[in-house]
């Protein structure tokens, strides 16, 4: 980032000191349009939605901050990272692969909280989606339904034993 400031002396305008030295492309309203949809969390790649529209000017700036110029290749564009962006007055650094596999990680824990959190809320709807989504994979997992009453097998098992017991001991006679 490089920061130009108004020179005392100088009677031209900034913005025209900065063209007539650098190929500088101006952003305008802005370097974002307004609204942000939210991501769907469980499923986007924000690899895929990464927008590198600044790569083709050498500078670019905004009527926002006219007096800061920043080098295009630097900057990008991603719709499903702007949900979370506090600051639209400056232009976002391009993320790395490494960068984007970290939020795509991050994503994807915040869509499990999601899911735990409207179980917890409404736990018969929830359900419900539960039971209908049980035959698609990488469903949640639902509560296992118990193969055996554990009093029933654990009465067999009791049996079970004292019957061995007992032969063996016949045995051992």
């Amino acid at each position: 980032m490089q920061r130009f400031t108004r020179s005392k002396r100088s009677s031209t305008s900034l913005s025209s000191l900065i063209a007539a030295r650098l190929r500088v492309s101006e952003y305008s309203p802005g370097w974002f349009h307004e609204g942000a949809i939210k991501p769907d969390f469980n499923t986007i790649d924000v690899r895929a939605a990464q927008e590198t529209i600044y790569d083709k000017q050498e500078y670019v700036t905004s009527d926002l901050n006219p007096n800061i110029v920043f080098i295009g290749r630097q900057l990008e564009f991603n719709s499903m990272t702007k949900y979370f962006y506090t600051n639209r007055s400056l232009p976002k650094k391009e993320l790395t692969q490494a960068e984007m596999e970290e939020i795509n990680r991050l994503y994807r824990i915040i869509g499990r909280c999601e899911q735990q959190l409207a179980l917890k809320q409404n736990p018969h709807s929830a359900s419900a989606e539960a039971d209908s989504d049980s035959a698609e994979p990488g469903s949640m997992p639902g509560k296992r339904p118990r193969l055996l009453n554990p009093y029933i097998g654990g009465g067999a098992i009791l049996v079970l034993g004292l019957l061995l017991l007992s032969k063996y001991l016949l045995k051992a006679r």
